[in-house]
C-alpha cells in the first residue's frame, strides 16, 4: 500500500476488520464445517449480529475522521491573473511540525563555521517543497530570541534541553539538530531527529559526501523515512534536488549564508548586503540570493535596485517552492499597489491546497489585518478540522475573540487551550490579559503569578505584573516590577518591550519628557532586531510624534518624518502620514487632520490594514468635535470604538461630546464605564470633575480632582490635561 496513492488509514480498517470479525468466521466454521444441510443455530442468530454490531463501534471509534478515499485529490482554481491551474496535492493526514536547530562543528574549524548554519537552512528550505511539512528553523526571529534570551546569544552550543523547550513553545512535534566534520574534501555529517513532547531521540543519521548539497538531500531523505512519510507521497509531491531549488555553487551559497548570518543574527543590512550581491556574482541564476537582496535594498532604500531584483526574484520564481512563490507574489502585488491581486494570490492558495495549513493560517493573518475577526476565526477552526492535534490554536481563537471583545468566547477557548496544555504558561498569560482586558485585576494578578511560577525569567509576565498595578494606581508597586523586569532583560527585544512599559508608565502620570526618552530609547532597541521598514512602522503606530508636540517640539518629530521621506521607499513611505496625523491632531491643525487622513485611508487600503481604522474615526472625531459638530464627532467615536473594543479611553471622547450637548447622563454612564476598567485614568475623573461642576456639585468634583492629582502629581508642566486640571482647581476649592 506505500507504493498507491490511496489513504495509509485502510490498512487499520483491514486489520481491525478481520481481528474483530474472527469470532464470526469461528461461529461459521464449527457450525457449518461439516457436509450436509445446514440450520441457522440460536448462538449465530444472537452472536454474528452483535460482533457485527461491536465491529462497526470499532471502526468508527477508531477511525472516525480519517481519509479512507484516496490520498490526492484534484483541485482547479483560477490564479490572480485569470488563467486555470490545476494540482494533484495530498490530502491533509500527515502534516508534519518540526523544527531545525543550527548543526555543530566538531572539528573547531572557524572556516568551517558556516556550515552550521548551512545544514539548517538548506533542510529547511527544501522542506518547504512539501506542503505537509510546517517548519522553523534558528533563523526564525522566534526562536533566535528565545535562544538569545537563554544565554546563547552566538547560537553555538544550545543544549538538547533547550531546544526541546523551545520547540514545545513554538508548537513543533519534532525537532532536528546535528553535527558535522571534515576529513580531506569529504563532510561527514549526523543528525538526530527528537520528539517534542518527550524529547525521545527518534532517529539518529549519519551522511557522508563532498558535496553539501547531496548531503541535505540525503538527510531530508532520511527524514522523511523517520518520519513514516509513505512511498505514495514522494511521488505526488515536487521534491527537485536542493541544488535545483537553491544553487548548486558552493561559494555563492556560503556567501549567501554568511549574509543571512549577518541579516538574521546580527542585524547588520549593510555587511549582509556584500555577500548577497557575491553570491548572485558566483551563480547569477540563485534566485534566493535575489529575493534576499531584494528585502535588503528595500529596507535600505535602494529603491531601483530593489525593483530590478524583485523583477530577477519573478524571472526565477519557478525555482521556488510554490508556498514561497505565493509570498513572492504577495509582496509584487503589493509593490505594485494592487491589493485585490494580493488577496487572490492568498485565495488561490487556498483553494489550490485546501489542506495545506499553511495557506490557511497566513489567510488568517490577511483577515485580522481587515478586521475580519469572524472570517479569520473561521480559518483557525478549519486549522483545527484539519488537524485536530494542533489544540494550540485554542490560543488563537481566544486571541481572536478579546480582539472583538468577546469576552465570554475569549474565556472558552482560553479555559480549552489550559485544559490542553496545563504546564504551558502562556495558558495562564492569556487568561491574565483577558482579565486584565476586563479590569478584573485580582483575577489577573492571580493567573500572571501562576505563570511567573511555570516560567520565571520570561520578562512580559513581570511587565504584565506591572500594568496591573499601574492601572489601579498602585504606582510605586509597577515601578519596582518594571525595575525587577529590568534585571531580566537581555536582549534588544527584552529591552524594548521593557521601554514600551515605562513609556505607558510616565504617560499615564503625565510625565511626558520621560516617556518620549522611554519611545526613543524603545525605538533603538527595536532597531537592532527589527529591519528598518518593520522599527519605522512600529514607531508610527504609538503615540510617539504627538509627544514632541505637547514639549513644543515639533520641529524636531518633522526633522524625523523628513529623514524618513528620504530613506524609506514606497509604498511604505506612505505611512509617514501617519505620523503626520498624530501632529496634526495635537496641534488641532483641521486642514492638516482633513490632508492626512486621506492619506492614511488610502495607505490602509493598499496594504489591506483596514483593522486600523480607529485611526481615521479617531481623527475624523477629533475634526468634528474641534468644529462643534459634537453629534458627528460621537458618530464617529463611536465607529473607532468598534474597531478598538478593548480601548475604552474612546468612550471618554464620546462622554466629553455628550457633555458639550448638554447630555450629561450620557456622558456619566459612559465615564462610569471606563473606571469600572481603568479606575486611575485620569482624564476620565477630569471629565468627572467638569460634570458635578456643572451640576454644582463641589464634593464630588473635588473628590475627583483628588485623584487626577493623585496620578498626575509630577507631571510636565508642559501636558495639556494637567494644565487644564490646575484651571479648574480654584472654582472647586
Amino acid at each position: 500500500m506505500e507504493h498507491y496513492k490511496i489513504s495509509p488509514h485502510l490498512t487499520d480498517l483491514s486489520f481491525i476488520t478481520l481481528i474483530s470479525l474472527l469470532p464470526t468466521v469461528g461461529m461459521l466454521a464449527y457450525f457449518h464445517g461439516r457436509p450436509g444441510r445446514d440450520q441457522w443455530t440460536k448462538t449465530e442468530k444472537i452472536g454474528i449480529p452483535i460482533n457485527l454490531l461491536i465491529t462497526g463501534g470499532l471502526l468508527f471509534f477508531l477511525l472516525s475522521g480519517k481519509e479512507l478515499g484516496s490520498a490526492t485529490t484534484a483541485v482547479d482554481v483560477v490564479d490572480e491573473t485569470g488563467q486555470t491551474v490545476r494540482r494533484e496535492i495530498p490530502k491533509q493526514n500527515l502534516t508534519k511540525r518540526l523544527a531545525i536547530f543550527f548543526f555543530e562543528n566538531e572539528d573547531r574549524n572557524p572556516e568551517l563555521d558556516w556550515l552550521q548554519f548551512a545544514f539548517m537552512t538548506g533542510c529547511h528550505y527544501d522542506l518547504n517543497q512539501d506542503p505537509i511539512f510546517s517548519v522553523y528553523s534558528g533563523y526564525d526571529n522566534v526562536i533566535y530570541q528565545k535562544i538569545s534570551s537563554a544565554g546563547f546569544s552566538n547560537v553555538i552550543g544550545v543544549p538538547m534541553a533547550l531546544e526541546q523547550k523551545i520547540a514545545r513553545e513554538v508548537e513543533r512535534e519534532y525537532f532536528l539538530g546535528g553535527s558535522y566534520r571534515q576529513r580531506n574534501d569529504t563532510l561527514f555529517v549526523q543528525t538526530f531527529l527528537y520528539e517534542t513532547a518527550r524529547g525521545k531521540l527518534i532517529a539518529e543519521n549519519s551522511f557522508q559526501d563532498t558535496d553539501i548539497f547531496t548531503i541535505i538531500d540525503q538527510i531530508n531523505d532520511g527524514l522523511k523515512r523517520d518520519l513514516n512519510i509513505p512511498a505514495w507521497h514522494f511521488e505526488t509531491v515536487p521534491d527537485l534536488p536542493a541544488a535545483e531549488i537553491m544553487t548548486a555553487s558552493t561559494e555563492a551559497y556560503r556567501q549567501y549564508i554568511l549574509g543571512s548570518n549577518r541579516l538574521n543574527l546580527e542585524n547588520d543590512p549593510q555587511t549582509a548586503r556584500q555577500h548577497f550581491e557575491k553570491a548572485v556574482h558566483a551563480d547569477p541564476t540563485f534566485a534566493l540570493a535575489y529575493w534576499a537582496l531584494y528585502q535588503l535594498y528595500i529596507n535600505l532604500n535602494s529603491y531601483d535596485q530593489a525593483i530590478e531584483a524583485l523583477n530577477t526574484t519573478m524571472r526565477y520564481i519557478y525555482k521556488f517552492p510554490e508556498a514561497v512563490q505565493f509570498a513572492i507574489k504577495e509582496e509584487f502585488y503589493l509593490v505594485s499597489e494592487d491589493p485585490e491581486k494580493r488577496m487572490a494570490v492568498l485565495d488561490m492558495w487556498v483553494q489550490l491546497y485546501p489542506d495545506d495549513i499553511r495557506g490557511h493560517f497566513r489567510r488568517a493573518q490577511e483577515y485580522f489585518k481587515q478586521f475580519k475577526i469572524d472570517a479569520a476565526i473561521a480559518e483557525f477552526n478549519q486549522i483545527l478540522l484539519l488537524d485536530p492535534a494542533r489544540r494550540y490554536y485554542y490560543r488563537y481563537i481566544g486571541n481572536a475573540y478579546l480582539s472583538k471583545g468577546d469576552f465570554e468566547n475569549a474565556l472558552k477557548y482560553f479555559n480549552q487551550y489550559q485544559q490542553a496544555f496545563p504546564k504551558d504558561y502562556r495558558s495562564f498569560l492569556s487568561l491574565g490579559d483577558l482579565f486584565l482586558a476586563m479590569g478584573k485585576y485580582a483575577k489577573a494578578r492571580d493567573f500572571y503569578i501562576d505563570a511567573q511560577l511555570l516560567e520565571p525569567n520570561e520578562i512580559s509576565i513581570l511587565i504584565n505584573l506591572a500594568n496591573v498595578e499601574r492601572r489601579q494606581g498602585n504606582f510605586s508597586a509597577a515601578y519596582n516590577q518594571l525595575q525587577n523586569a529590568a534585571a531580566l532583560a537581555k536582549t534588544p527585544a527584552d529591552r524594548a518591550a521593557l521601554f514600551n512599559a515605562y513609556g505607558e508608565y510616565h504617560y499615564q502620570r503625565g510625565e511626558i519628557r520621560q516617556a518620549l526618552d522611554f519611545s526613543i530609547r524603545q525605538y533603538q532597541e527595536s532597531a537592532k532586531f527589527l529591519k528598518p521598514l518593520d522599527a519605522m512602522m512600529n514607531r508610527m503606530s504609538n503615540s510617539h510624534f504627538e509627544l514632541y508636540v505637547m514639549l513644543n517640539q515639533e520641529n524636531q518629530a518633522l526633522e524625523q518624518l523628513n529623514h524618513y521621506r528620504k530613506t524609506i521607499p514606497k509604498p511604505w513611505s506612505r505611512w509617514i502620514s501617519l505620523g503626520e496625523l498624530q501632529i496634526a491632531c495635537e496641534k488641532e491643525n483641521t486642514a492638516a487632520i482633513r490632508e492626512n487622513i486621506d492619506r492614511v485611508a488610502e495607505t490602509l487600503k493598499i496594504f489591506g490594514e483596514l483593522a486600523r481604522s480607529d485611526i481615521i474615526h479617531s481623527a475624523r472625531g477629533k475634526l468634528f468635535e474641534i468644529g462643534g459638530d459634537y453629534l458627528n464627532a460621537i458618530l464617529e467615536y463611536q465607529q473607532a470604538y468598534q474597531y478598538s473594543p478593548l480601548d475604552v479611553t474612546i468612550l471618554t471622547k464620546i462622554a466629553r461630546c455628550y457633555r458639550q450637548i448638554g447630555n450629561h447622563t450620557n456622558s456619566q454612564i459612559l465615564l462610569e464605564n471606563v473606571l469600572s476598567v481603568l479606575p486611575m485614568h485620569a482624564e476620565t475623573h477630569l471629565e468627572m470633575v467638569k460634570i458635578y461642576q456643572l451640576e454644582e456639585n463641589p464634593d464630588k468634583a473635588r473628590e475627583h480632582l483628588a485623584i487626577v492629582f493623585q496620578v498626575w502629581e509630577n507631571a510636565d508642566p508642559e501636558f495639556p490635561p494637567c494644565r487644564e486640571a490646575r484651571r479648574l482647581l480654584n472654582p472647586v476649592s
